[in-house]
């Protein structure tokens, strides 16, 4: 999830996603128009906005340290992370991968809660020890309510929910087998998801307003999550300890940059393993100039294919993502993913070409694998 960049903390990177600014003002509004004022209505109205903006940027800090929560005890079991983003429904820790065993799972998922749980309780221990300011007694009981109702909340066994990981983790230990884990914690956070989706619409039918708008939006991003999340565990588990020398195609010729259209599509980019194919360098330093797949024709009009060239439509090497045979086929996918491309070169280490992967590699190679599957007995799970 790409946003706006804050800065580094313990070494993470954290950054606000636009969304965020909505989740903001509806927060702010929320508070300034609601809360406060039937709490304290003896508040002039700039006191009692400027407590709500301020309540409301404090609770997303929390939200920021439950998910450095997950992420510090993430990092300590040797799982690199590439960010933390703070978005419209609260924040996300990326990581590089998923933990490797059931008992390291939950224990990521639970610091977060913990954190909360934490903040929740020294805050409003601080609101009931403190004598005032009313504004700051204010958002002190706020922020330890509204932390407490996040764990509560997070808790909840509906995958991708800290919860949900925790049930994920526990089916996970009991039948060996990560995938089927998730499927079935997927399963259960969808129908807790609906459920949002019912309780928001029922409110909405009953003039609940935003209350219900945000429960329903809540529901479809669980959906949408679980699913991607489910999917995204099958890649992994798919692609594990697979080196990109295994899926690469070795190019049997070359295009020049400086071939027509009509010659390329006519001559080298007639069958299917010759889909793509490596472009000269047109600069004789350079290893390479680019690769050209079959489908950067459809870049040109076709009655301009006697007179465009190859550079014209080519995706120069500058562009592309660069791998060796080692990396893992895992880092390659999110390599193209993250670089919104369809396809990566390999190079040795002195940058020599050695071939390329391309987004149908990676199709052929899931329904092989899970043709392969079908009927396997799953392996055992570390502890």
């Amino acid at each position: 999830m790409k946003g706006i960049r804050l800065g580094r903390l313990f070494g993470i990177e954290v950054a606000i996603h636009p969304s965020w600014f909505i989740a903001l003002a509806l927060f702010a509004f929320t508070l300034a128009n609601g809360f406060f004022p039937s709490a304290y209505p003896g508040w002039s109205a700039v006191a009692t906005w400027a407590t709500a903006v301020i309540a409301t940027l404090l609770l997303f800090v929390s939200v920021l340290a439950h998910e450095f929560g997950h992420s510090l005890v993430a990092r300590s079991q040797g799982i690199p992370v590439r960010g933390i983003t703070l978005f419209i429904l609260g924040g996300v820790a990326q990581l590089e991968r998923e933990p490797d065993s059931p008992g390291r799972e939950a224990w990521m998922a639970i610091a977060g809660p913990l954190v909360s749980v934490a903040i929740g309780v020294a805050t409003l221990g601080a609101a009931y020890a403190l004598p005032g300011p009313e504004q700051v007694v204010a958002v002190l009981a706020y922020l330890g309510v509204a932390n407490l109702a996040l764990v509560v909340f997070n808790l909840l066994p509906g995958f991708p929910l800290d919860g949900g990981r925790v049930l994920r983790a526990l089916l996970w230990r009991i039948s060996h087998d990560v995938v089927r884990a998730t499927r079935q914690a997927a399963v259960v956070g969808q129908v807790f998801a609906w459920g949002f989706i019912a309780l928001g619409a029922a409110q909405l039918v009953l003039g609940g307003g935003l209350g219900g708008i945000w429960l329903a939006l809540v529901g479809w991003l669980m959906i949408q999550a679980a699913r991607a999340t489910a999917r995204q565990t099958e890649i992994d588990h798919l692609l594990s300890g697979v080196p990109a020398a295994r899926l690469m195609t070795t190019p049997e010729s070359w295009l020049s940059p400086y071939m027509t259209l009509d010659w390329a599509a006519k001559d080298r980019l007639r069958d299917w393993e010759s889909r793509c194919l490596p472009v000269a360098a047109e600069d004789p330093a350079a290893e390479f100039g680019g690769l050209m797949c079959a489908r950067d024709l459809k870049r040109a009009p076709r009655d301009r294919y006697d007179r465009d060239r190859v550079r014209d439509v080519m995706t120069p090497a500058l562009r592309l993502p660069t791998v060796t045979p080692e990396t893992q086929a895992a880092e390659v996918l999110r390599l193209l993913r993250e670089g919104e491309a369809d396809r990566a070169v390999v190079v040795d280490a002195g940058g020599r070409l050695l071939g390329f992967i391309d987004v149908d590699t990676f199709a052929r190679f899931f329904n092989a694998a899970r043709s392969r599957r079908r009927g396997a007995t799953p392996p055992h799970a570390p502890a």
